[in-house]
């Protein structure tokens, strides 16, 4: 009742100017809206609440697969450098509920274990990737290898060498809310690797990805297996995204709560209001009947006042005859003063015409 006054004080005390008329249709105009309002709001509380089961958890892992491609040798043209160039191509299932996007990060190296240790021998560099909302997409890294001659012969003393490589990726993701789309971005760091069989020709194994350098294995380069991973945020950045997926939807749903509650109990409360409005303006139909049912009763003393009104000219013409007839008074009959004091009654009602005849 507090928030009806704040927001509806017209109707509390309305102006002496407005006609009852008037503050009844206003009335009727304010209610419906509200209530419309109201009816509105409860559509986007229910909405909210799907897109909040929607989009929990905040982030469900893609699981992808990652295999080499187009990789050949080469050597400059001073044959001081061989280079090994290549793609992988990366193929990965987004089950999220929302299309993601990912870029070139943080700028990502190429290292090769020589006596059990990694020496930086290139870069890597990634296409725009693209995964549709609960679909798929296909994106390419590609690898470049560049060693001074000497170098690439010692590692061609070798029968197979191991590369690593940083995947630094900026992943993007777009979430639409009534109506209105969001990006939400996060650095994600992982690595890969595979193998080489030293040539000539140079041989290229299946590839296998994993968060961090400890927990990646690189498959044997004549295992034909390919290997998927799973692209995971960390436990820190998911509770962040949780946690702020939860305020946000939270003060939309008490939003939107709060407006339907409101909007209704104006509504219904002016809709009490336009009831007294109606009784003021005297739209009483009852009373109304009643009047008209009194109205009928008076209506037949009205024709019988008509009735005797309409029988005064044949009295007037039946006297006139008599005159023009002229008969001789009877004896003990009365006077022509009389006979015109006779007609005088007749016509007030005092006497009838059989009178006039007699007389």
């Amino acid at each position: 009742l507090f928030w009806c006054k704040l927001l509806c004080p017209l109707f509390k005390h309305p102006p002496s100017f407005l006609a009852p008329s008037t503050m009844f249709n206003t009335t009727f105009c304010c209610s419906t809206t509200l209530l419309s309002v109201s009816a509105l709001s409860a559509l986007m509380f229910a909405y909210t609440t799907v897109k909040l089961v929607q989009f929990t958890p905040v982030y469900r892992p893609m699981e992808c697969v990652t295999a080499p491609s187009e990789f050949g040798e080469s050597t400059d043209e001073t044959n001081e450098l061989w280079v090994l160039s290549g793609k992988l191509v990366k193929s990965c299932t987004n089950p999220n509920p929302y299309s993601m996007h990912e870029i070139q990060g943080d700028p990502s190296k190429v290292y090769v274990e020589v006596n059990s240790s990694l020496h930086q021998v290139g870069e890597s560099v990634i296409t725009n990737f693209k995964y549709k909302a609960e679909g798929d997409g296909i994106g390419e890294i590609n690898i470049t290898i560049a060693l001074p001659a000497f170098e690439a012969m010692a590692l061609f003393m070798k029968e197979r060498v191991e590369v690593v490589t940083e995947v630094n990726s900026l992943t993007e993701a777009h979430v639409s809310l009534l109506g209105i789309g969001f990006t939400a971005s996060e650095q994600v760091n992982t690595v890969c690797g595979f193998e080489l069989k030293m040539g000539p020709p140079v041989t290229v194994g299946n590839v296998a990805c994993a968060e961090s350098l400890d927990k990646l294995v690189i498959p044997d380069v004549d295992d034909t297996t390919k290997a998927s991973n799973l692209v995971t945020l960390s436990a820190e950045h998911y509770d962040y995204k949780t946690t702020r997926k939860n305020i946000t939807f939270g003060i939309l749903l008490g939003l939107f709560g709060f407006l339907s509650g409101i909007c209704f109990a104006c509504g219904a409360w002016l809709s009490r209001q336009r009831g007294r409005y109606v009784r003021e303006a005297s739209l009483d139909f009852p009373e109304i009947e009643k009047e008209v049912a009194e109205m009928e009763q008076q209506q037949p003393v009205a024709e019988d006042v008509k009735e005797s009104s309409l029988q005064l000219p044949a009295v007037e013409k039946e006297v006139a005859e008599m005159q023009q007839q002229q008969q001789p008074v009877p004896e003990g009959g009365g006077t022509d003063q009389q006979l015109d004091d006779e007609v005088g009654d007749v016509e007030t009602g005092d006497k009838t015409p059989k009178d006039i005849i007699r007389i």
